[in-house]
């Protein structure tokens, strides 16, 4: 429950993603958050007409080593240690639509 003279958004990111006037050619965005929010964030913004390649996901793993030789931080063929954490929902997108992965 927001504090009571908040006068900020209240709810689901994709609503005022939904209003957003853009031009998907001069845009590139950034999402962080938990992995459905990205998902359904980034969808808002594909369906824009936002490029995958120019929407950039932050990805929350946990981290043992943080050079890559654990593997704990993976994400299909991705080490958010080494690769990431920021990547392309080019890359991030099919991934994150994996269940359980």
């Amino acid at each position: 429950m927001p504090v009571q003279d908040w006068r900020g958004e209240v709810g689901l990111v994709t609503e005022p993603l939904r209003r957003l006037t853009l031009r998907p050619d001069r845009t590139t965005a950034f999402l962080c958050g938990p992995e459905p929010m990205l998902r359904f964030g980034a969808d808002a913004l594909l369906a824009k007409g936002v490029a995958a390649r120019d929407i950039r996901v932050s990805l929350e793993r946990n981290m043992q080593c943080g050079v890559g030789w654990c593997g704990h931080c993976q994400l299909g063929p991705l080490l958010v240690c080494r690769d990431g954490p920021v990547v392309g929902y080019d890359v991030a997108g099919p991934l994150l639509r994996v269940k359980e992965l």
